[in-house]
């Protein structure tokens, strides 16, 4: 074989590789698609699909969303509508949590748990969270629309939003492994949403500063609560708005 076609033969065991590695990609996003987000497929298919196992400290916003009477629709409907209800609902919230640069940790149930500012940092993560949030309930005015529709009850969300500290990375083993974030913070959020009624946002006084003058609060909506497993009190603003947007009355 002369040095011509052994080039030539490297050349075209390149291209292939190539083409190989760019299908590899492709299977690795499609099948990750629906059950993770998008940022972390992208970290996936850069490690090859050989994910580590481990986390980092960062500051991220934590949001936490919840139905209301969730249990009660659950055991009064039939199981296929309520599905299908709960999937329309959650169909609409998850595209604006996209939108918003937000990823989507885990479901419970019908709740949501999403983190802003891992595992890509942005520079806005507390305003994208709170403008995720008013986008959201904002939108369950149309979802409750399509619900009408099909003879479905009305339904309505608390959501709850906190800033701070948390671990953040991929959690488990080698055998099963989830990206997530845990922390201190992370259950004070949790606890900050168990604080709202149907159809209010509620975030903890570091998440407002954070998130900057944009948000609007209720001047008369903020409230100290005592979170349970929390030491001290906590100050909730109750969010009416941000930016141009603001809340159904």
């Amino acid at each position: 074989m002369s040095d011509f076609e052994r080039i030539r033969q490297l050349e075209q065991e390149n291209e292939q590789l190539k083409r190989d590695l760019a299908e590899k990609d492709k299977f690795i996003r499609t099948v990750l698609a629906p059950y993770v987000t998008s940022e972390v497929a992208e970290e996936i298919a850069t490690q090859g699909g050989d994910v580590v196992v481990s986390g980092e400290r960062r500051v991220v916003t934590m949001m936490f969303t919840d139905l209301r009477r969730s249990t009660e629709l659950s055991e009064r409907m039939d199981a296929v509508d309520y599905i299908r209800l709960l999937n329309h609902y959650l169909d609409a919230m998850i595209m604006i949590i996209d939108s918003w640069q937000g990823n989507i940790l885990s479901f419970v149930g019908d709740a949501i748990v999403v983190v802003f500012g891992a595992p890509r940092e942005i520079e806005d993560a507390a305003l994208n969270a709170v403008y995720s949030a008013v986008a959201m309930q904002r939108r369950m005015g149309a979802v409750n629309e399509w619900n009408a529709s099909q003879g479905y009850p009305s339904i309505s969300m608390g959501i709850g939003i906190h800033t701070g500290e948390a671990v953040v990375g991929n959690i488990g083993s080698q055998v099963r492994i989830k990206y997530d974030a845990i922390g201190r913070n992370v259950n004070l959020a949790s606890r900050i949403e168990g604080f709202t009624r149907g159809g209010q946002i509620l975030i903890s006084t570091e998440t407002l500063e954070a998130a900057g003058e944009l948000v609007h609060v209720r001047k008369a909506g903020s409230m100290w609560v005592q979170p349970k497993g929390i030491r001290e009190k906590i100050l909730l603003h109750d969010v009416i708005g941000v930016g141009g947007l603001r809340l159904p009355e």
